[in-house]
């Protein structure tokens, strides 16, 4: 039985986590979230064990109230939602970006991390595949966060698998060439990262901000 996350002080529905597998392929095996293939089941093994402590709560993080952090998802809904246009030109490759601290990105994302990097305080969720629109709507707490509805049957929507058999795409020519753009994202994969940014100014005065980053593709079909 799936248990409510109560870690860190935060109270959730219970969600699903990403649990990484095996995946056996030509060249060794692969891990079937961020796709790194390994030589051995052991190197695999020890890739996911490394993800594993990713996901243990440091005492150094704030404990935040459920109320707040509940609020801080609608919020990042609602960003997420801005980049869900009407018009076509406006579709492909799209980046979110909110200011965060690390205890909010970990208050949302904690269990989902697959990379962390402690030399430059960068974390990564990657989210692929027909599951993860729900395992997102857990973790968001909304159903429906990954689409918005227009007038005349339309929608726009975040693309989390492969799409390209959608009938509509097929006969938008703005829609095929945003498949085949150059990204270091993949289409159909939405990579969820923390990082924080830092400013000096020419006195030495040092500024610097923790921001959520969203890298996803949308596209856009009629309602059935």
């Amino acid at each position: 039985m799936i248990q409510s996350d109560v870690s860190n002080g935060i109270a959730s529905p219970p969600i699903t986590p990403i649990t990484p597998t095996t995946t056996t392929i030509d060249s060794g095996f692969e891990c079937n979230v961020c796709r790194k293939a390994f030589k051995s089941k052991s190197g695999l093994t020890r890739h996911l064990n490394i993800v594993k402590k990713y996901n243990i709560s440091r005492s150094d993080l704030d404990i935040l109230p459920e109320n707040t952090t509940r609020q801080f998802k609608g919020i990042l809904v609602h960003y997420i939602r801005k980049k869900l246009p009407r018009g076509y030109k406006k579709l492909g490759k799209q980046t979110v970006s909110v200011p965060a601290t690390e205890s909010q990105f970990y208050a949302v994302f904690k269990n989902h991390i697959h990379y962390y990097s402690a030399r430059k305080n960068v974390y990564k969720c990657i989210f692929h595949g027909v599951s993860s629109n729900q395992i997102l709507a857990d973790i968001l707490e909304m159903q429906e966060w990954e689409v918005k509805f227009y007038e005349q049957c339309q929608r726009t929507y975040v693309v989390l698998c492969n799409d390209d058999n959608i009938e509509s795409d097929d006969e938008n020519p703005i829609l095929q060439a945003t498949k085949h753009c150059k990204s270091r994202y993949e289409r159909g994969q939405l990579v969820v990262e923390w990082k924080q940014q830092k400013n000096i100014d020419f006195n030495g005065n040092i500024t610097q901000a923790g921001h959520i980053y969203f890298h996803f593709f949308n596209s856009q079909a009629m309602i059935q």
